[in-house]
């Protein structure tokens, strides 16, 4: 058979099947093996007709009637039948395969089958609806892709498709991780259905992206393929991941105000009789002093005194005393700070360094509340730094962002760090991870709700370095 034979039978539209004298199969074009695809099988050279035929009607591709038909025409090429040499035979709504046998001069037979449609009216509706489903999945925002299950080959891509996954000839180039492809196929197989499964895609430059995608299994030609629609969530979760930090903003502020009312009662009903207490404690150490009773009494003089600080940290909580911002530089809020742990700082050597830019705009700030922010800030870190023996150093940093209207100032140690387990408590009110005595869980909760009045934020840096650093970003004060 020669080159140009079978080049020619490549172009044909009709599906054409070559016979030799003994009725075997010498070959079949592309357009016979899509019109019959669960033969494909048993398209090769030397299959016998008989073969075909009893496959055929088995497979349900040609009914029993058919089959027979076509078997008499065969035995009977140089005969004279009514109705002449083909069979037509059902191929769907709306359209049928006519099926011709005519004789070779090499007492072989040729196969040729055509897709007929049923009558002008129904191809022409057929052609306006094959029109019309072009330009929806033309203008389709949907990633539409229909692709074959077994070795991924794209059939159809919509435009919208193109842009976002490239030019790709499998399926399988669409999905980042090949155990999220096994398990996609896996879920979609029971029910023939998928939908919104989350994946990892690929686009066209790439890079990947947080996708889910919704499929069918439908059938093709006789074979299975899957109609898919991926779609980009990076914004969607990008949104949704605002909106849950914004809640979690709000259900903070609710537990702070309510926990300020709740602390505010206590620690007044707590204040008068510490007082006593604190008081005749005093009265205590001077009438017995130089007894054997002094060490105790200097016991409980200095509980009641930290019992009385517990207390005043609750009351600054709770107060929710209205802001007195003026312009206020940040080097001489952290020079504060830094004087106010002096004493705490010479119990453990801990290296403070303030490096903050000469040029650093002030900020809009009360200054007595964002200093005792930064004291609470600059000992938790001290505390870090000696409870567990892990680190040396602190730094502080910071910048103003052009056009941010803030200023960031930026505490960073190289102690132990935060606990991931417990990163998302450490501004709740009366949560601590000290010893008894050694924290009561309001400072940064009260940093929080003070960071918070003035409009700025408050937060803890996912770990990149050793130790922890704390974020506080507040607005910057108008240049004259």
């Amino acid at each position: 058979m020669t080159p140009l034979l079978l080049e020619t039978l490549a172009g044909l539209n009709d599906g054409v099947a070559l016979f030799d004298a003994d009725a075997q199969l010498l070959t079949a074009n592309r357009a016979f093996r899509d019109m019959n695809p669960k033969l494909e099988d048993l398209l090769n050279e030397g299959t016998s007709w008989d073969i075909l035929l009893r496959e055929a009607e088995i497979r349900g591709i040609y009914p029993k009637d058919v089959c027979k038909r076509l078997t008499i025409i065969e035995a009977d090429l140089l005969g004279t039948l009514d109705d002449g040499h083909q069979v037509i035979t059902p191929a769907g709504p709306g359209h049928s395969f006519v099926i011709r046998l005519s004789a070779r001069s090499d007492d072989g037979f040729i196969l040729t089958q055509t897709e007929r449609l049923e009558d002008e009216g129904a191809r022409d509706a057929e052609s306006e609806v094959e029109v019309l489903l072009s330009k929806v999945l033309e203008a389709c925002p949907a990633c539409l892709t229909m692709s074959r299950i077994g070795d991924g080959q794209i059939i159809y891509r919509s435009p919208a498709a193109t842009a976002l996954l490239g030019q790709a000839k499998s399926s399988f180039s669409h999905f980042a991780k090949r155990a999220e492809r096994a398990d996609f196929i896996t879920a979609l197989l029971p029910d023939a259905r998928v939908d919104d499964m989350r994946v990892t895609g690929i686009r066209a430059d790439g890079s990947e992206f947080p996708a889910g995608i919704s499929a069918r299994l439908i059938e093709y030609r006789g074979e299975d393929v899957i109609v898919s629609n991926m779609e980009d969530l990076s914004s969607i979760l990008a949104v949704q991941a605002e909106l849950a930090q914004k809640r979690t903003q709000v259900f903070q502020a609710e537990k702070m105000s309510a926990l300020g009312e709740l602390l505010a009662g206590v620690a007044h009903e707590l204040n008068n009789p510490l007082s006593i207490i604190v008081g005749n404690t005093e009265m205590l150490k001077e009438d017995l002093d130089g007894t054997p009773h002094t060490s105790r009494i200097d016991k409980m003089g200095g509980a009641a005194e930290r019992c009385v600080k517990i207390v005043r940290s609750f009351l600054a909580m709770a107060r929710q005393e209205p802001l007195h911002p003026k312009p206020t530089s940040a080097g001489e809020i952290f020079r504060t700070a830094q004087d106010a742990i002096g004493t705490l700082v010479s119990e453990h050597p801990v290296e403070v360094l303030i490096d903050l830019p000469d040029d650093l705009p002030d900020m809009m700030v009360d200054e007595l509340q964002i200093s005792q922010v930064m004291i609470n800030l600059l000992t938790n870190a001290v505390h870090a730094i000696q409870d567990s023996g892990i680190g040396d150093k602190i730094t502080v940093t910071g910048f103003a962002a052009p056009g941010s209207g803030s200023v960031t100032l930026i505490t960073a140690d190289n102690g132990p760090g935060v606990d991931d387990k417990i990163v998302t408590r450490i501004f709740d009110p009366l949560f601590t991870t000290k010893e008894v005595g050694r924290g009561t869980g309001v400072g940064l909760a009260f940093c929080h709700r003070v960071v918070s009045a003035h409009g700025g934020t408050i937060e803890l840096i996912p770990k990149g370095t050793p130790g922890a650093t704390f974020s506080v970003t507040l607005p910057q004060a108008m240049r004259r």
